[in-house]
């Protein structure tokens, strides 16, 4: 499965990739068309099972404790995430902010509001001021498409008990990637170890318990 990250909902299955791998990597570093989900190529989706997390069985992912959100809702929640953290010109921090920021908002969110919930998430997004643009360091963007990484397909989704978990993990897991760095200035290694630590040797279901 290596690199494969797998994730199985009733939506279909979606699958990331892990930066721990050095090809995947050297990806990030590209320039390259700007960051979408598409279509998986056969060269990942091969011929056989493709082992992950099965969730096509289970509910919703939680928009906040005791509230599901729907599946439309949610993708378009994720959707809205990548595209957030891979705009140009911004640094992570502030791409995480924003995404921290438009999800406080939707997390206000009722089915008494009168609102269909994706129609919230669209709002919740469209309203948000523009992050402050700055001179990028040379590997920005490519932390942010590691970051855009780590949310798509994200088991946390079905394993936390609300999209601020995943927000708090997207945090969690630059302030990882700040430590790497700051050992020795090689940010592709930097990007490598934290996936190591992360989605290797660490358990997500006690990083969403860690992060609820």
């Amino acid at each position: 499965m290596f690199p494969r990250q797998v994730l199985h909902d009733p939506r279909g299955t979606f699958i990331t990739l892990s930066h721990f791998c050095p090809t995947a990597t050297g990806l990030l570093f590209e320039d390259i068309l700007p960051v979408s989900i598409v279509e998986a190529p056969e060269s990942l989706v091969g011929d056989g099972t493709l082992d992950g997390l099965d969730a096509r069985d289970a509910w919703p992912p939680l928009l906040r404790r005791g509230v599901l959100m729907d599946h439309e809702s949610y993708a378009v929640w994720e959707r809205q995430g990548v595209e957030l953290l891979t705009r140009s010109g911004v640094a992570p921090r502030e791409v995480l902010r924003s995404l921290a920021l438009a999800t406080a908002q939707l997390d206000r969110w009722g089915p008494n509001d009168g609102v269909p919930l994706e129609h919230a998430v669209r709002d919740a997004f469209g309203t948000l001021q523009p992050p402050p643009t700055s001179t990028p360091e040379p590997y920005d963007a490519a932390v942010k498409r590691w970051l855009a990484a780590r949310l798509f397909g994200t088991w946390l989704a079905y394993q936390g008990d609300a999209l601020s978990t995943i927000v708090r993990y997207l945090h969690a897991c630059y302030d990882f990637f700040r430590v790497e760095l700051a050992r020795d200035g090689n940010a592709r290694e930097a990007i490598r170890r934290s996936d190591y630590m992360i989605v290797h040797e660490s358990s997500s279901q006690q990083l969403a318990m860690l992060l609820a």
